[in-house]
């Protein structure tokens, strides 16, 4: 008997490096998901058309951001998956300015009481690169998404660090980075 609803996971690359590192990362997790009975989906933000937030409160009182571009699809997306793996390198200290734009438009997300729309359940893996062989010099940025994700009510299943990922393609020779992803998302 077929599955009438069937999970949905969905990738956001924050990386505007196509098939690199992070996209590379993300990828393995949605495999280990559909190996895991998930329908799958991958954003890549670099390749989408989309402003940052407006400030203008719209969906504080609408239940969705007003500005209608590639994001708000994705907000919506965001909405009606059961898991997402969101990834980005880190830049300074911080995740991509493309994937920043993204989750200050996750605001929308929460209402006016500051309490998650999204429905209770959702699952989240977050994976990164950095090119600094230090991990924990660039913790923080990780740190503070995975509060934003709490916040909104995600479970924070697994979170993917690469150090030394500077080489677009460093992630091919680590092995253990590659089996931590597809584990990640058979485990959702």
């Amino acid at each position: 008997m077929a599955r009438v609803n069937k999970l949905k996971a969905i990738g956001i690359v924050g990386s505007p490096r196509k098939n690199g590192n992070v996209d590379t990362l993300v990828q393995t997790v949605l495999d280990g998901a559909a190996q895991a009975g998930y329908q799958t989906a991958k954003y890549s933000l670099n390749e989408m058309k989309y402003s940052g937030c407006q400030a203008c409160e719209y969906c504080k009182s609408h239940e969705r951001c007003r500005l209608e571009d590639d994001v708000g699809k994705l907000l919506q997306d965001i909405k009606e998956a059961d898991a997402v793996v969101f990834g980005s390198p880190i830049y300074f200290f911080q995740f991509t300015g493309q994937f920043r734009l993204m989750e200050d438009r996750m605001y929308s997300l929460i209402d006016a009481g500051f309490k998650s729309r999204l429905k209770p359940g959702k699952k989240a893996v977050i994976v990164t690169s950095q090119g600094n062989p230090d991990l924990v010099s660039y913790e923080k940025a990780t740190t503070e998404f995975a509060d934003v994700l709490k916040l909104l009510g995600f479970e924070v299943k697994e979170i993917i660090r690469m150090d030394s990922g500077s080489a677009k393609d460093a992630v091919l020779g680590r092995k253990d980075l590659l089996d931590k992803a597809r584990s990640a998302g058979l485990a959702l």
